[in-house]
């Protein structure tokens, strides 16, 4: 086996030393994209929890929402709520059915106090 002068030998170990610093800087930079994509996808993720909670949050509350409108709704507790603010169904004399010129509809029911119970014009 031949020997290689000693500038081939120094041109090679230049080469060689050129070559695991340009590697050890690839492999650098590949670690360095690697932990930036990990700190997005989890940034990410914790976004995503955070959409999905409120998500389920507003969900509830629109089912509540509804609930309590359902509540309000109910023709047994609009009854009772009148009667407790002194409100009372009209008696005969009270309920007039009046046609209203220039309305599609016929007749519509009126509830007036009226006091001589005559026809109101």
């Amino acid at each position: 086996m031949k020997r290689m002068p000693a500038s081939n030998r120094l041109r090679e170990q230049k080469l060689s030393r050129v070559l695991m610093i340009a590697f050890a800087v690839v492999v650098l930079l590949g670690v360095i994209a690697q932990i930036t994509m990990m700190a997005q996808l989890s940034t990410q993720s914790k976004q995503t929890y955070a959409l999905r909670s409120e998500s389920k949050e507003l969900t509830s509350r629109i089912q509540n929402l509804n609930r309590s409108l359902d509540q309000f709704h109910n023709r047994e507790r609009i009854t009772a709520r009148a009667l407790k603010l002194g409100m009372q169904l009209p008696d005969e004399t009270q309920l007039r059915v009046v046609n209203l010129p220039g309305l599609s509809y016929s007749t519509t029911a009126q509830s007036a106090e009226n006091t001589g119970a005559g026809e109101m014009e």
